[in-house]
């Protein structure tokens, strides 16, 4: 064999491995990754005003990812905290119910003519195994006391890993805001494109970004704003911080705003207040949990200027294939593939293409 072709080939081989390890390494750590290149990416005029007043590379992107960092970070201590004594006073609750064994929602149930009527043919049909339907619920609201604290170990080990890609993922931004200027003008060498065509696609792509970040803006002031109404009609004590809290939290994919609305919901019911329990928890769950798909696409074509119907394949499709990073992810890909196209018509019409002239 050819020296020279042995080597290319070794060359090669070698190269497909590493290829293969670099992406088993990076596999856990690409979500924090993209996050970061979007969070530096929106965050650029918020850096460049930094870079102006402090000097240096090093200083102004630690000024800026800390800054960053304390916008992420702080909202959520504090929701962590309040929620942290809204939880114990649930807890003295039941533990209140046990030992009184009484359970208010029922007592709710059995004030209208029909919960009666429910109430006494369920007490009938449980009475053939010994038991009431008093009994019933308190012990399934024991039991589900008990799958919550036997679960929370896993939800310690999740919350750990989480800890994990987000500390990745200020680091990934310090060095994105220090060097990334010169790792995208890397990359922009290599792209076998036109300057003109460069620009136009980097310009689609920020506009994408930022029309993406726009909207998931706007339907989380939405989401929080219908919330905090809810809330304040049902007679809950400081109903714009849980407004507040709902828009923080309904950026989070598939639970979103219900990590908030729904210890609310069961704060109401714990307190016996089951008729405001049972609205705002319809409210929520109609409204406030379903109004983020119609309005975001809305908002991310405005801004954009991209057709409405791309937007929603981008989002959902996003959504479906990437968890929730893909609400940025699914259209960017949907205006890049289809500005590439847009490049691919207009060369076969200043060439000889038998495919693109006919």
């Amino acid at each position: 064999m050819n020296t020279g072709i042995f080597y290319a080939m070794v060359a090669f081989i070698a190269l497909i491995v590493g290829v293969a390890l670099l992406i088993i390494i990076l596999k856990p750590l690409i979500f924090p990754l993209l996050w970061a290149v979007i969070i530096v990416m929106a965050a650029q005029p918020l850096h460049r005003f930094i870079k102006k007043r402090i000097k240096g590379d090093i200083t102004s992107s630690l000024v800026t990812t800390t800054l960053l960092t304390l916008i992420i970070v702080l909202p959520f201590i504090i929701l962590v905290e309040m929620l942290s004594i809204e939880a114990i006073q649930a807890y003295n609750i039941f533990q209140e119910w046990f030992e009184k064994g009484i359970y208010p929602p029922l007592e709710f149930l059995k004030s209208y003519p029909l919960g009666k009527t429910v109430w006494q043919n369920m007490n009938y049909f449980l009475s053939h195994f010994g038991t009431t339907t008093k009994t019933v619920m308190l012990s399934l609201s024991k039991r589900i006391a008990e799958l919550v604290i036997e679960y929370s170990g896993e939800a310690i080990k999740n919350i750990l890993i989480f800890m994990i890609k987000f500390v990745f993922m200020i680091i990934a931004m310090f060095f994105l805001f220090k060097d990334g200027a010169k790792w995208g003008h890397r990359i922009i060498e290599i792209i076998p494109l036109e300057k003109g065509q460069i620009d136009i696609l980097r310009s689609k792509f920020h506009q994408m970004i930022y029309a993406v970040l726009y909207g998931i803006l706007l339907t989380c002031l939405a989401q929080g704003t219908l919330a905090g109404i809810g809330y304040a009609v049902s007679g809950i004590n400081s109903p714009v911080l849980l407004g507040a809290a709902t828009a923080i939290f309904s950026i989070v994919p598939i639970i979103g705003t219900t990590i908030i609305w729904v210890p609310v919901v069961g704060y109401l019911f714990l307190s016996g207040n089951t008729g405001h329990a049972i609205a705002l928890g319809l409210w929520c769950l109609l409204v406030v949990g379903t109004i983020d798909n119609m309005i975001r696409p809305i908002f991310i074509s405005g801004q954009s200027r991209t057709p409405l119907f791309i937007t929603i394949v981008g989002v959902f499709g996003g959504l479906s294939s990437f968890g929730f990073i893909g609400i940025i992810l699914g259209p960017l890909i949907l205006v890049i593939c289809s500005t590439l196209f847009e490049f691919y018509i207009e060369y076969g019409q200043t060439q000889d293409s038998p495919l693109l002239n006919k």
